[in-house]
């Protein structure tokens, strides 16, 4: 979690500068050099022999994920928008989202075979992997756009997109507010399905096969949840996708059986169709030549929130149980969302 809080933490630093860049330079060009990033990140760790150039991996590796977040789904809107096909842009993203699952479904398991054989071929693999994306890269067409100039120093230009998106926007503003404390949260359950499957006793062997099953499910929920038509605000729909994990959380509390493991892998659901959702939601009422910048203020915002509670949750799973740690992301997810959810309401019969 120590390594993890420092990812964390590069992306914090680095999200919204890289999204201000790929607003005011190149879209395609921020890609490419998130994936540089990236690569020189996991051979840093490749050749880790202690915890301190491990973390150093893992912190060029954060630069990497900050450039390619916000980027990848502006790049798609504006393909989209440049052909007037914006209605498909929920469907595309949660494909794209899908395949990401799928991808780390098949690493769960891939990856600890492979690590069985050689500690290093999963790590190898991914090097790999990132070259063939990098390669693919320069094959993409960027879309013509409305680029925003750069009207003040780096720094203003990026904290007044801030503003805009968290004050000047009032339902950007409640979409970010509360899918920050949903997505912090669901982030912070991932990390304990490991945890709760040692404390109900399922063999150690099966871990891999299991998480790769949430994330499955996360992935077609993701690639077929545009599927789903109902008409409700966007308020609405983050109420019931934030209602999922704390029911999810009690059952597991309260339930504590192999079996009740699916409560947790089932989240895996509310992060494949939530975040195209919530993407698709923001894209729709986002200046166009801030959409990058204002998609990696939510990155920043869920990076920025997951660290101290990540360390807490590390804290409570190893000096109690992880069903502490469980409980403690229920109650917070409960009682952030309340208030975000009361402060958007707030917001939005005061513009009405």
């Amino acid at each position: 979690m120590i390594g993890e809080a420092v990812f964390a933490g590069v992306i914090i630093a680095m999200e919204v500068p890289s999204g201000w860049m790929s607003d005011v330079w190149s879209r395609k060009g921020t890609l490419i050099v998130g994936t540089l990033f990236a690569i020189i990140g996991y051979t840093t760790m490749l050749h880790a022999y202690n915890l301190p150039t491990a973390i150093l991996g893992q912190a060029i590796t954060g630069v990497g994920v900050a450039f390619n977040s916000g980027t990848i789904t502006s790049i798609l809107y504006d393909s989209l928008a440049m052909k007037g096909k914006e209605h498909l842009y929920q469907r595309l993203e949660g494909k794209r989202h899908g395949v990401g699952l799928y991808a780390i479904a098949i690493a769960s398991v891939i990856g600890g075979i492979l690590y069985q054989v050689d500690p290093y071929l999963p790590l190898k693999l991914d090097v790999a992997t990132l070259f063939v994306a990098l390669g693919g890269l320069f094959f993409i067409v960027e879309p013509d756009r409305i680029k925003k100039e750069a009207e003040h120093h780096p720094i203003k230009d990026m904290l007044m997109t801030m503003k805009y998106a968290l004050h000047g926007h009032k339902e950007i503003a409640g979409i970010i507010i509360v899918s920050t404390v949903l997505f912090c949260s669901t982030k912070l359950y991932m990390w304990t399905q490991q945890p709760y499957m040692q404390f109900v006793e399922i063999p150690t062997s099966w871990f891999g096969y299991i998480i790769a099953g949430g994330f499955l499910f996360g992935g077609l929920i993701g690639q077929f949840g545009h599927k789903v038509q109902i008409n409700m605000s966007n308020r609405h729909m983050l109420m019931i996708l934030t209602a999922i994990p704390i029911l999810a959380t009690i059952g597991a509390i309260t339930l504590p059986f192999q079996s009740s493991v699916i409560f947790i892998l089932m989240i895996s659901g509310v992060w494949g169709f939530g975040f195209p959702f919530v993407q698709n939601a923001i894209n729709k009422h986002a200046d166009p030549a801030r959409r990058a910048t204002i998609l990696s203020t939510l990155g920043l915002l869920i990076s920025l929130m997951f660290i101290p509670p990540g360390l807490f949750l590390g804290f409570l799973d190893e000096n109690h149980s992880i069903l502490y740690g469980l409980g403690y992301i229920g109650i917070q997810l409960l009682i952030l969302s309340s208030i975000g959810f009361w402060l958007w309401s707030k917001g939005a019969k005061k513009s009405a």
